[in-house]
């Protein structure tokens, strides 16, 4: 079943496209409501299919929408944008969800509203060319983007990996675990409380929450402006080079600085732990 929504956007349906597969996984999974004990009268299996699509449209940006399910998007020496979804659904009913996807002024939309409420979850990865942006958000699943021109992030509580990233990067875990490897553009990061790890960063200027989890970031280059707060959890800063125009403040917490430091110094500092133990220490990085 393939239904054109207008220019640019179409449904996808029980049946594969032209350019899609759709493939029917043998076996079930098993998905359970909150019980007792192990209690699982809320359980239900569901069925499981899996979808491939090739965008025929040029793309240079990609929307995710997800309530819940993994996302995962990586770069690749293509042309075109590659589309894999698996999908889970409940046995009693007749059809997978239905996921919709539409191309506009070279974004590339991918949502599937229907799961919103509960019964069925979709879960993508998505090869794209190295030049397009990602913005990706989930209701608690996990994210990983690998090799895009920028991201935007957000979990509600589902960890997130982002690395070799070539170009700004913003995300918000609500929570969960945070693993920055690779990134050459600037940074905005808040964990609300999960662990933080930011390494080998090129980046110019960073801003790093974590809401009270620990932090522990890296720089290969030089910075311009860096700040870090953990509101009660550890945090490891390094940097190549200095001087830097440094404020740090553990409130009362254990604290150590190893770099070289000057007041009139242009590349700025600013390090709170909000009572948590606070480091900064010279990196093997490029001056």
């Amino acid at each position: 079943m393939r239904a054109v929504a207008g220019p640019g956007r179409w449904i996808w349906g029980v049946s594969g496209l032209v350019t899609a597969t759709a493939l029917a996984i043998p076996g079930a999974r098993l998905i359970t409501s909150p019980g007792t004990d192990g209690d699982n009268v809320y359980a239900h299996p569901q069925h499981v299919v899996t979808r491939t699509e090739t965008v025929p449209q040029p793309v240079t940006s990609l929307v995710v929408q997800s309530y819940g399910g993994q996302v995962q998007v990586t770069s690749a020496r293509v042309d075109r944008v590659h589309v894999t979804e698996t999908i889970s659904y409940d046995q009693g009913t007749d059809s997978p969800p239905v996921v919709t996807q539409s191309v506009s002024g070279g974004r590339l939309s991918l949502a599937w509203e229907v799961c919103a409420n509960g019964g069925c979850n979709v879960d993508f990865s998505v090869t794209v060319p190295p030049d397009v942006t990602v913005t990706a958000s989930t209701a608690g699943g996990a994210i990983a983007v690998s090799g895009t021109a920028g991201a935007n992030l957000a979990s509600s509580g589902g960890p997130v990996r982002a690395t070799q990233i070539r170009g700004p990067l913003t995300v918000d875990t609500a929570g969960g675990s945070l693993d920055v490897r690779g990134l050459s553009g600037p940074l905005r990061a808040e964990t609300q409380g999960g662990t933080l790890i930011a390494q080998d960063l090129a980046a110019g200027t960073a801003t790093i929450t974590t809401g009270g989890g620990p932090a522990m970031v890296t720089f290969a280059t030089a910075p311009e402006k860096v700040s870090v707060s953990t509101d009660g959890g550890p945090a490891t800063l390094a940097v190549p080079g200095g001087p830097y125009n440094l404020t740090a403040n553990s409130q009362g917490g254990p604290q150590s600085v190893r770099i070289a430091t000057d007041p009139t110094a242009l590349p700025s500092i600013t390090i709170t732990s909000g009572g948590g133990s606070l480091q900064v220490e010279p990196s093997g990085g490029a001056g």
